[in-house]
C-alpha cells in the first residue's frame, strides 16, 4: 500500500514551497529529486535532497542546487 507524506522544500528558488509526495516505504518518502522535472523540459532544475523530518511529521528537502542536465 503506498502512502503519503508532507514535503517542504529550504533553500533554492522554491523555498517554503510544501506539498504532499509519495512514500512507497515504511512512510520513507524518496531521496532526492529535482523540480520541475527534468522531463518536463525546463531549465534549469533545481535538485532537492532529503534532509531530516520536522517533528510534525513534515519531511524537509534542502536545496543541492542544478543537476547537470545531459541531451
Amino acid at each position: 500500500m503506498q502512502q503519503h507524506v508532507h514535503a517542504e522544500l529550504i533553500g533554492g528558488p522554491e523555498d517554503g514551497r510544501s506539498f504532499i509526495i509519495p512514500a512507497p516505504e515504511a512512510d520513507l518518502p524518496l531521496g532526492q529529486f529535482t523540480f520541475p522535472s527534468p522531463r518536463d523540459g525546463e531549465s534549469p532544475c533545481a535538485r532537492y535532497d532529503r534532509h531530516d523530518r520536522r517533528a510534525d511529521g513534515v519531511w524537509r528537502y534542502q536545496y543541492a542546487g542544478e543537476p547537470v542536465i545531459r541531451s
